[in-house]
């Protein structure tokens, strides 16, 4: 019994981190470069997650994994998810899926007696938001504490 469980747990977290590696690295191209925000990937990949469906895609594939005699099923759902972890690295389904992850729009920031309004908040993370401004098309970094507030559309 033991040997099983260390076995889902190790070809589980295995095949999880290839899932999870080629989503965000399509994502990272496909978002983070195209709007060239300056992180790194392995910063990115940290702050990003949702840690809540690590043990659930661990457990799932890992079970999979130890299934006997069902090949052909097995291959296909590791295709499947293969080609679900590939989606993020078409480039408009990876602006998409970022957008949808990340983006946050009508953001009022404030630097002393400057506020500027209408920003739309890319991504944020570890103390600062990398937002877009309307009428510049660069990616400006602004720190968190100077956010002010989100307005409603």
């Amino acid at each position: 019994m033991t040997v099983r469980v260390l076995t889902i747990l190790f070809f589980g977290t295995l095949f999880w981190l290839a899932f999870n590696f080629l989503f965000y690295a399509g994502l990272f191209v496909n978002y983070i470069e195209a709007h060239t925000i300056p992180i790194f990937y392995n910063e990115f990949f940290a702050d990003s997650q949702y840690w809540w469906l690590w043990p659930i895609g661990i457990f799932i594939y890992g079970t999979l994994f130890i299934l006997e005699d069902r090949t052909r099923e097995k291959s296909a759902v590791f295709i499947a998810t293969l080609l679900v972890a590939s989606i993020p690295w078409v480039p408009t389904l990876g602006e998409r899926i970022g957008k949808a992850l990340f983006a946050d729009g009508k953001m009022v920031y404030r630097f002393g007696k400057i506020t500027i309004d209408d920003a739309t908040l890319l991504y944020s993370g570890r103390g600062y938001d990398y937002v877009q401004i309307p009428g510049r098309q660069m990616t400006l970094r602004y720190p968190v504490a100077r956010r002010v507030e989100k307005r409603d559309e």
